[in-house]
């Protein structure tokens, strides 16, 4: 239900009914993402405000009833155009502005499947990539600069009209990906760190490759871990302590993704 009380403009107005010189209705395009199930509300396109949603409850009230959008957009033709997050996706937000880089975010996870994604008519980069949201608990914590998580909140979509460039935001159109392995993995809770090498409960042997790796050296950190993942192939207890291992290599200051992706590469070496 749409909470505008009896009339979707109401508090809205004095809204600025101008186009900024360059903004193009875009009526049919909401129309067409409520079609094909996006709940849109009207965003402001221009100001200091620009983006900002011109319904009372922002993104509360997204709808896909085609009534209520035309009745917005008569009102305000040149608004851009909003969209909650659904429930069932997340949107990785990359922002260059704020030092935000694809390549550093892939340098950490690895390569990234082809999803829906959509490019910033900013034309810096500046990007919104949609997964599928996955049912386990989630944080931004571990992102690098200038790249966020979003799941809830709202979106502004193609082919909305950037107030900066006047430029449109634009879909690549693929699928929706499932969220890949690393970036799942950068995405969760860091762990607490597994103290379990210290417990006494591996052989003398396995204890000794475990604080091995909790004491390597800074810039060695990922080449002794390797070398001891392979040791412990070699014994067979590589699935007995692997988490010890992990442990170890995340008190020494690496990521459980970093720390994962070298003993699998161990694994395949020494197999």
């Amino acid at each position: 239900m749409i909470q505008t009380d009896t009339n979707p403009l109401a508090g809205n107005q004095g809204a600025d009914k101008t186009s900024c010189g360059r903004t193009p209705s875009l009526t049919t395009a909401a129309l067409e993402l409520a079609a094909n199930g996006w709940p849109v509300f009207p965003c402001r396109w221009c100001g200091e405000s620009a983006k900002a949603p011109l319904t009372i409850n922002g993104h509360l009230d997204a709808t896909t009833d085609p009534d209520t959008i035309k009745i917005w957009w008569t009102r305000w033709p040149y608004a851009m155009i909003g969209a909650a997050v659904p429930d069932s996706l997340l949107v990785i937000d990359i922002d260059p502005r704020n030092g935000g880089d694809l390549e550093q975010l892939v340098a950490l996870v690895g390569d990234l499947p082809p999803t829906l994604t959509a490019w910033s008519g900013r034309n810096d980069g500046g990007s919104h990539l949609y997964f599928l949201r996955p049912h386990v608990t989630l944080t931004s914590t571990r992102l690098p600069e200038g790249i966020d998580l979003k799941t809830n909140g709202y979106m502004i979509m193609p082919p909305s009209i950037h107030p900066a460039t006047g430029l449109p935001y634009r879909w690549e159109d693929h699928p929706v990906a499932p969220l890949p392995y690393g970036l799942r993995e950068l995405l969760r809770p860091a762990p607490q760190p597994i103290k379990t090498y210290r417990s006494g409960s591996s052989s003398k042997a396995t204890a000794g490759l475990v604080r091995t790796v909790a004491s390597a050296a800074v810039g060695q950190r990922n080449r002794i871990l390797f070398w001891a993942s392979c040791r412990a192939v070699e014994k067979g207890v590589i699935d007995q302590i692997e988490d010890e291992l992990v442990g170890a290599a995340l008190t020494n200051g690496l990521t459980e993704t970093a720390a994962r992706r070298t003993v699998a590469s161990a694994r395949r070496a020494a197999s």
